[in-house]
């Protein structure tokens, strides 16, 4: 809609109108008032966000949950954002295959990789998390292969992602049920491969999260297991963007953020709603969606104790022989200046 035109006038310098006894030419001075002040009123209404383009990575996974819920709802067009989705079967691979190879701006991944990609390089900032849950991933085995507990997976084939959130959770998992790492056969896969293999019989359990679990069920039925462990990983999502956009349109960012804010209280008034645009997205039950939610927290925010987790992962990597050289300054691919722009409150980086 076209904005109204610039009143000559200010609000205060109105134009002087006699006391004498009401004329003609009065009444039109009168009527050239009124219009002066519909028009000043009506351009002081603030004008339409220019639009701005982002190429947008998304993972398929529950972690995206906020970002499922700004698309669908409409918040990033109603916040100036024209957003090219890409969408990627991990967070791993949106980092890796959307973000590092320069195909998209901004992605979703979850901790580890990000600890991974800043032993190699910086031209990436983390500038939000937007999730954090102890109970995301799963380990699915084969009941038919003699595992009914997760102590049954000592000298079996357990696949997953390397490097990546679910490979960290399955090295918890096996500490949690005292089963050492060189007494499984740890296989690595991309997580789309993960159901068939265990369907096939090339592996007998994996570790990963939906919906890959879901499709594993489907698959096996009656012939599947799923073990959780709730509270061993305190896992975080997080919204990294090239170093380049984090620099040259901070602004672009910004309004990112506010829609997931917006996306966030739209979930945390209506979560049934919620649930079924995750489950929509994910390609999953509604009571499956209905059943992560309540455990996840989704959460626009940049705390400190992201740094820890970060840090701790890196230990991780270099003695398992996962990475080289030493843990990452991590400070140098935070960048808490742009959520704290719009919602000081939600950073606790010790800067």
């Amino acid at each position: 809609m076209a904005r109204c035109p610039v009143s000559p006038f200010r609000l205060g310098k109105m134009p002087h109108v006699s006391s004498k006894p009401f004329r003609q030419q009065d009444g039109k001075v009168a009527l050239v008032i009124l219009l002066i002040l519909a028009l000043a009123g009506c351009d002081s209404r603030p004008a339409p966000l220019k639009s701005e383009a982002l190429a947008l990575g998304i993972a398929i996974q529950p972690s995206s949950a906020l970002l499922f819920v700004a698309l669908d709802r409409g918040l990033f067009k109603q916040n100036g954002i024209a957003i090219d989705l890409k969408s990627y079967p991990s967070g791993k691979r949106a980092l890796h295959e959307g973000l590092l190879a320069g195909a998209v701006e901004m992605i979703t991944t979850a901790d580890v990789p990000a600890t991974f990609a800043a032993f190699e390089r910086d031209d990436f900032r983390i500038v939000a998390s937007l999730f954090n849950a102890d109970n995301v991933n799963r380990v699915v085995a084969r009941i038919d292969h003699g595992i009914h507990r997760p102590s049954d997976l000592k000298g079996r084939r357990v696949a997953t992602q390397r490097a990546s959130a679910v490979h960290f959770f399955l090295h918890l998992f096996l500490l949690e049920h005292a089963v050492a790492g060189q007494e499984v056969e740890q296989r690595f896969m991309k997580a789309e491969q993960l159901p068939q293999a265990l369907a096939d019989g090339s592996v007998d359990a994996f570790s990963m999260r939906e919906p890959y679990i879901s499709m594993a069920r489907e698959l096996l039925g009656d012939k599947a297991v799923v073990f959780d462990a709730p509270g061993v990983y305190e896992q975080m999502e997080l919204l990294l963007v090239s170093a380049e956009l984090a620099q040259q349109r901070p602004e672009v960012i910004r309004r990112v953020l506010s829609a997931l804010l917006e996306a966030e209280r739209f979930v945390q008034q209506r979560p049934a709603v919620a649930a079924r645009i995750v489950a929509k997205r994910l390609g999953i039950a509604e009571s499956a969606a209905h059943a992560l939610l309540p455990e996840h927290a989704m959460r626009v925010e940049l705390a400190q104790s992201l740094l820890l987790l970060l840090e701790d992962e890196a230990r991780w990597a270099l003695n398992n022989g996962l990475a080289e050289g030493k843990v990452p300054d991590f400070m140098r691919i935070l960048a808490p200046d742009i959520l704290a722009g719009i919602a000081s409150g939600r950073v606790t980086v010790i800067r």
